[in-house]
């Protein structure tokens, strides 16, 4: 009888920690994203914190001096990006509608039409809809069909700026409250949390050395690279005079992201069009610094971080990042890797310590 009321009270005490568990992540739940970053921010500037503990022999010193230098180094400038890009995207959303309303698309439906007109006219005989493609009413029809369906979403998206605003104004409180007790608090917590692991000592710090490498490699290897690519291609398309350079410039560091190509997705089409069409001179040189800077970052930089840090296959890092992407949305590209690092991680555990131990007691 009291072997079962003590099982019976184990149970119920592990089901009521289960059950509060449950209810404060749900209650983090609206808050997640900044969380998440601000954790996966302190885990990349450790070392920065390790470096002010050592400068001032103060814990609570050094993080102020760690948030001082994010605040600098990372909200600073992001919110001045965002204030730029917003700018640009207001200017293209106005310059759209001036279009439209100006009568120039019928322009640019003739002049499309006759470029379409050289090119598909030898494959008219063996795909009959490519004519009826090429007649004006069907072409200006699609051409209004596509800015019927874009602008409203521009214009919905400068109406909601103020709400993103102050959302954003939130997220950032709650993102530099988290990353200062993870910096201030970080390592007790991380005992605290080492203990509750049921695991030995040895397997423990091969978890949360999988975890802190995919962490580092992503923000290295993805993120930073990125960034470095960005602002090369930026200056690309300062000297092509492109309009809205700094809103091309956030497209290709965001399809950096997306592998095979990355941002070449972003900077390949516009390098073309200004060799084919407008210089070549000026394309050749785009061309160059396209493939042998931008592209160069991308194809040694990015994979030799990421191979130091982080043992996963191509194959698996598209995916992870992929995954990560449309499931939990911008963090997702941190969050994805981490998951897959962690998940082939333990499958390594439980193959040593139960496959292997099992094969060796037969």
């Amino acid at each position: 009888m009291e072997n079962l009321r003590e099982r019976f009270f184990a149970i119920s005490f592990i089901g009521f920690i289960i059950a509060t568990t449950l209810l404060v992540l749900y209650m983090l739940l609206p808050f997640w994203k900044p969380v998440t970053l601000a954790l996966i921010s302190a885990v990349v500037f450790y070392p920065l914190q390790r470096f002010f503990e050592r400068l001032f022999r103060s814990t609570l010193v050094a993080t102020f001096f760690s948030l001082i230098t994010v605040f600098a180094v990372v909200i600073v400038p992001s919110a001045v990006a965002l204030v730029i890009l917003g700018q640009e995207l207001t200017k293209l959303v106005q310059y759209l509608n001036q279009y439209y309303q100006s009568g120039k698309l019928q322009l640019l439906v003739e002049d499309l039409r006759s470029w379409l007109y050289i090119y598909l006219y030898k494959f008219h005989e063996h795909y009959p809809f490519l004519g009826e493609l090429l007649k004006e009413e069907n072409l200006k029809e699609l051409l209004t069909k596509i800015y019927t369906n874009i602008y409203p979403f521009f214009t919905q998206l400068t109406k909601s700026a103020v709400y993103w605003i102050g959302s954003a104004i939130l997220g950032i409180f709650v993102y530099l409250l988290t990353l200062f007790f993870a910096l201030y608090q970080g390592k007790r917590a991380l005992k605290h949390a080492k203990n509750l692991i049921p695991l030995e000592e040895k397997d423990k710090e091969e978890i949360l050395s999988a975890l802190y490498n995919a962490v580092t490699a992503v923000i290295y290897g993805t993120a930073g690279t990125a960034i470095v690519q960005a602002l090369v291609a930026f200056a690309v398309y300062l000297y092509y005079e492109l309009p809205y350079p700094f809103l091309w410039a956030t497209l290709t560091a965001l399809f950096a992201f997306i592998p095979p190509f990355g941002s070449g997705y972003v900077w390949f089409p516009i390098v073309v069009y200004e060799l084919v069409l407008v210089d070549v001179i000026k394309g050749l040189i785009g061309l160059g610094v396209g493939l042998f800077v931008i592209s160069s970052i991308d194809n040694f930089v990015r994979p030799l971080v990421m191979r130091e840090k982080i043992e996963l296959p191509y194959i698996v890092l598209f995916f992870s990042v992929m995954g990560g992407i449309f499931t939990f949305g911008f963090t997702g590209i941190f969050l994805g890797p981490t998951v897959f690092a962690l998940f082939i991680t333990l499958i390594k555990l439980y193959e040593e310590k139960f496959v292997k131990t099992t094969r060796n007691g037969d």
